[in-house]
């Protein structure tokens, strides 16, 4: 992973503050993430990191590292789809992309989070300042090489940990190809879709899915067309809705 670290004192002005990372950022815009340690100084003044959440799309680990993700095409839209899809499955859900809640003192952003029951108002409006909670399903897509794929693991590990014995979330991660070359299109459009196994080996090549179970045990999924997932809140994820994406 690219790290870049900064040092500065706790009472710069939140522009001085963009001004180092914007520089620590510079040239470096290819990367899926960047991770940026702050060596004087934490990131423990409220008004610096609501600064920094509102130019980035970062997120805050113990107040004293930072990573800011350069999310591309194929992963937003994969993103917007499966909100889509699950938004359909239960109305009563609140489900989004990449909006930010707080556990302990990280500041996470979920590539996809489903929420049973809706946060408040006052979380939905300002989850930083009411400490928007974690999401019930927390879904991730990173490429198949790091350091996106050992951050997206890493972060899932720590969320985990941090929730152990609190909160019952559902894990998914999402692995694509860290090439531009497309997947092979559907050899059966508008067939029937079947039932996804899974394995115990992560597989070589993406796409494939991570699964988590209750006992935080992986299973990988080889992700190919006409196959779904039923996760354990009920609801499918139908790999075509990847595999439509990263086709094109």
């Amino acid at each position: 992973m690219n790290i870049a670290v900064i040092g500065f004192e706790a009472s710069e002005a939140p522009k001085q503050i963009l001004s180092q990372i914007e520089d620590a950022v510079r040239g470096k815009q290819n990367l899926p993430v960047i991770k940026i340690c702050f060596l004087d100084g934490k990131l423990d003044n409220f008004s610096i990191r609501r600064v920094i959440h509102s130019y980035y799309n970062a997120e805050i680990v113990n107040y004293n590292i930072l990573f800011i993700k350069y999310d591309g095409w194929n992963k937003k839209q994969i993103q917007r789809k499966l909100c889509n899809s699950f938004e359909n499955y239960n109305r009563n859900w609140f489900t989004e992309s990449n909006v930010i809640c707080v556990v302990g003192n990280n500041e996470w952003r979920p590539d996809v989070g489903i929420w049973y029951q809706w946060p408040t108002p006052a979380e939905r409006n300002m989850p930083l300042v009411n400490n928007c909670i974690s999401p019930d399903v927390w879904i991730e897509v990173f490429f198949n090489q790091d350091p996106d794929h050992q951050n997206a693991l890493d972060k899932i590990d720590s969320v985990q940990q941090d929730l152990d014995g609190i909160l019952d979330v559902e894990f998914v991660g999402i692995a694509l190809s860290h090439t531009t070359n497309t997947f092979h299109m559907n050899p059966f459009p508008g067939a029937p879709t079947v039932l996804a196994f899974g394995q115990n080996a992560r597989p070589f090549f993406a796409p494939y899915i991570i699964h988590w179970n209750r006992n935080y045990i992986p299973q990988y999924y080889i992700v190919d067309w006409n196959h779904y997932l039923v996760l354990r809140c009920g609801a499918t994820l139908n790999f075509n809705t990847i595999l439509d994406v990263i086709s094109r």
